[in-house]
């Protein structure tokens, strides 16, 4: 069995029809998925499209690109909808400093440590966008002193640095790798990628985006299903079965999400 630990295909715009989507992700053995929300409406949406399917769950945050909008209204809505079976962690939530029309950096650090206050007070981990700012979201972590050995969660879609992979699980967080992987022509990215250890992998797609190889050029939209490749990829770089590389990043995914 195979989980997806991180798509979008609840989104109102995502443009394959829901429910074939799901029944090809169970026909490739993806047998759990998991819906992120992005902003507040969409973390409504992940929700519901998690609460109408078994197997089907929702994460839910404000992704770095709308700190600077009021987000008082989902944390009130986080506030009356917690604690929830299907809601499994608090993302995606963040710093992206990759383009100059972000938000700014304080304001995004702000909304990080929001968040992350919520996932400590209701005991759920948190799915981790960072991107070009990683010296910033160390410093973010520091800050919680003590408290910060019980942050726990994931690097989503991790492409950074040797280094702060390193660091990233000297801290304890699950690394989850996607389609990337599949089709980087990096040297560095293909090493750091071989150099993630096993226990603490995880799988995810990021659909509708990365479909991977091989997939990736003959079909646009990326689902549920193409885990599979991703994790066959996985399997052939650390020279075992697809088998036992399901069966660890299960075990993986269900002791960071606590979902059975």
């Amino acid at each position: 069995m195979l989980i997806d630990t991180h798509c979008h295909i609840h989104e109102f715009d995502y443009p394959l029809e829901k429910e074939k989507v799901i029944k090809r992700a169970h026909k490739a053995g993806v047998k759990q998925i998991i819906c992120i929300g992005s902003d507040d409406a969409d973390s409504h949406l992940a929700l519901e499209l998690a609460s109408e399917h078994h197997g089907l769950f929702a994460s839910i945050g404000i992704h770095p690109h709308y700190a600077d909008k009021d987000q008082s209204s989902f944390f009130d809505y986080v506030n009356s909808m917690l604690p929830n079976e299907k809601i499994v962690a608090i993302g995606e939530i963040g710093l992206d400093y990759h383009y100059e029309n972000e938000p700014s950096h304080k304001e995004q650090m702000k909304l990080l440590k929001h968040q992350i206050d919520l996932a400590l007070k209701y005991n759920l981990p948190v799915v981790l966008h960072i991107r070009e700012a990683y010296d910033d979201f160390w410093k973010v972590l520091d800050s919680y002193g003590e408290k910060a050995d019980k942050i726990r969660g994931v690097l989503h879609s991790f492409t950074d640095s040797s280094e702060n992979l390193k660091e990233g699980l000297k801290r304890g967080f699950y690394i989850s790798i996607n389609g990337i992987s599949t089709f980087t022509h990096d040297k560095d990215q293909k090493e750091m990628f071989a150099s993630v250890p096993l226990d603490k992998l995880l799988l995810e797609t990021d659909a509708p985006w990365l479909t991977p190889y091989p997939l990736r050029g003959k079909i646009k939209i990326n689902e549920p299903a193409f885990v599979r490749e991703v994790a066959e990829h996985i399997g052939k770089v650390h020279r075992v079965s697809l088998d036992e590389i399901a069966k660890i990043t299960t075990a993986n995914a269900r002791a960071l999400f606590k979902f059975k």
